[in-house]
């Protein structure tokens, strides 16, 4: 199984504990990227953009290279971890595949991003 790189907003302290958990689990198969301005130069994006799901992208591939997001990377990330690979293969079947890609691009994503975007006005406001 190739090697997969997870690019995650570690600002979200749900994300984060999220992919501090992963982490503890051991598996050679996954590398854990934060945002940075650095990381969002490889990886082609801009920040909100990568701060609003979950992207992954498999060992070997270029700058601006095709990514997975959403239930997609998460399915990607699953499949590589001990426990959780059974979830991945139930993601498989359709039906059940549709409503998680609803439930998370509807609503878990756009709530954690409007938190992520609420927590940087409230620092930005702070700093002033």
């Amino acid at each position: 199984m190739s090697k997969l790189e997870i690019l995650y907003n570690s600002e979200c302290p749900i994300c984060n504990r999220e992919i501090e958990h992963y982490k503890k689990l051991p598996s050679d198969a996954l590398t854990f990227t934060p945002i940075t301005p650095d990381t969002l130069r490889d990886w082609g994006m801009e920040e909100d953009q990568a701060a609003m799901k979950l992207h992954a992208r498999f060992e070997g591939q270029e700058i601006g290279g095709q990514t997975i997001e959403g239930v997609e990377a998460f399915m990607a990330l699953w499949a590589r971890l001990p426990y959780y690979h059974p979830l991945a293969k139930l993601l498989r079947i359709k039906p059940l595949k549709v409503v998680s890609e609803a439930i998370y691009g509807k609503l878990l994503a756009p709530l954690l991003f409007r938190m992520h975007k609420s927590r940087q006005a409230k620092e930005r406001a702070r700093i002033l």
